[in-house]
């Protein structure tokens, strides 16, 4: 064998060494390499690169020079398989402390390495959550089925003589001065407002609020201080506004003729039941996401254990590289992205740092957690099968179904498998270990968004599926 480790201790909380031997025959090969390295990057005179004779090398670096040289390349070639080998998880580069080397002996070294912290887990079974209720009120689903009128919605001209009220569609001309004299985006022909959607200004499209088709309207205002040209911001503007039509928007009935839009409803009795359906499935997937978010905010709250600084600045790294290089393939420079984001680069930088702190913290929570509940979570045969099945059910091309499968069949594939599904059960545990008490939805808040079908993935699962890990992006 071309190395051995001779012995593995403990010396730190986090820390191991590694006292290894690789054998004379392993080096020696390297030491032949060790001489081209040299001669391809040393300069002396009277010789060409790469064609330096070993003895002119070892008259100019000395023996030990090369030696050391071809120890390091027989450290570098070997470490992965050393590491694998030892079943080690290191954090940071490790450090390396050469024992024996000699032309006709084996190279002796040790190796220093961090390795991933075992954190200390606070009680989290039982945990305390509040949630809001998964029932569906009638107002509730009445404005989730308008929402859907809404984009079927037709317009239509109002009543003649009707004067403008909020919600209308109007067709307007409107030239605006400051003193007397034109301003960028101050005009316009034919421009189409929803009265009250706040597309141009509160007060401009107050003023039109009672106004009939045909008429013309002088109206004095002061624009914003949200006003896209900051050099307008509080400025007296005079505004002649000339309506063109009023029109107002008509949401269509639920008969045969829209439902065959949407989908295969029997009747509009069958369409609301499944719009209710959706939404109380919305809901439980809310609900569990607000679970597992509090029991994860409580773990990440109450962790004694010190995170190694190495983890959190190497991730900082990765998010920093991510950003850049989806910057450079929309062509934006970071300074343009910092102004349209309204933040500094402090600002940014220390976001990043309490993600990079999160998504650390997270990781080794469920680390911990896999080891703490490995005889729950344990995927049986049945299970591991199960779950291939569902996966490669998703694609439809036979290419894809092929490169799936013999992903599949390789370790790292089954790995990946075995741990997806390992989270999912620890996110069950958790879930079902909480103390949740429901608070009735008011159904106060804003309009929600409809289930689409993209969503069929409850938000603790996608946790689970999207949790960085070392290594990953």
């Amino acid at each position: 064998m071309s190395y051995e480790i001779k012995n593995q201790k403990k010396i730190d909380l986090n820390k191991v060494k590694l006292d290894i031997e690789i054998s004379n025959n392993y080096l020696k090969k390297y030491i032949g390499k060790a001489y081209k390295n040299i001669s391809q990057k040393a300069n002396i005179p009277g010789f060409r690169k790469g064609k330096i004779p070993y003895q002119i090398i070892d008259a100019k670096f000395g023996k030990q020079y090369v030696l050391n040289e071809a120890a390091s390349l027989s450290i570098s070639e070997l470490y992965p398989d050393i590491i694998m080998e030892s079943n080690l998880k290191p954090i940071d580069y490790p450090k390396i402390k050469i024992n024996q080397l000699a032309e006709d002996l084996s190279l002796g070294f040790e190796v220093e390495l961090e390795l991933e912290p075992e954190i200390e887990l606070p009680g989290y079974n039982g945990i305390k959550v509040t949630v809001l209720s998964t029932d569906v009120s009638d107002q509730e689903l009445e404005r989730q089925i308008n929402n859907i009128r809404n984009n079927f919605a037709s317009l239509e001209p109002v009543e003649d003589d009707r004067p403008i009220s909020k919600g209308d569609y109007v067709t307007l001309d409107f030239d605006g001065e400051i003193e007397g004299k034109a301003f960028e985006g101050g005009s316009a022909e034919d421009y189409l407002l929803e009265v009250g959607s706040n597309t141009l200004f509160a007060e401009f499209e107050n003023s039109l609020i009672g106004m009939k088709r045909g008429i013309k309207k002088n109206v004095i205002l002061i624009l914003p201080e949200n006003i896209e040209n900051k050099d307008l911001e509080g400025k007296q503007a005079n505004f002649s506004i000339f309506i063109k039509e009023i029109k107002k928007k008509v949401l269509p009935e639920i008969n045969e003729e829209f439902l065959k839009n949407l989908g295969d409803y029997k009747d509009a009795d069958d369409f609301k039941d499944s719009i209710k359906k959706r939404l109380i499935e919305q809901k439980e997937s809310f609900k569990k996401e607000k679970i597992i978010e509090e029991i994860f905010n409580h773990i990440v709250d109450n962790i004694k254990s010190n995170i190694p600084n190495v983890m959190v600045t190497g991730r900082i790294k990765q998010i920093n590289e991510e950003i850049d290089e989806g910057l450079k393939k929309q062509k934006i420079n970071r300074d343009n992205y910092l102004k349209a984001i309204n933040i500094t680069e402090d600002k940014l930088n220390e976001e990043i740092r309490e993600r990079a702190l999160r998504e650390v913290k997270e990781y080794l929570i469920f680390k911990a957690l896999e080891k703490a509940e490995k005889k729950n979570i344990e995927p049986s045969e049945d299970e591991i099968k199960k779950e291939k099945d569902n996966i490669i059910s998703r694609y439809k091309k036979e290419e894809d179904i092929k490169k799936i499968r013999e992903f599949f069949e390789n370790p790292e594939g089954e790995k990946t498998l075995i741990q997806t599904i390992k989270r999912r059960k620890i996110i069950d545990l958790l879930i079902n270990s909480a103390q949740v008490t429901e608070e009735k939805n008011t159904g106060s808040g804003d309009k929600e968004e409809i289930w689409t079908p993209d969503e069929d993935k409850t938000g603790a699962e996608k946790k689970a599926k999207r949790l960085w890990t070392p290594g990953s992006k």
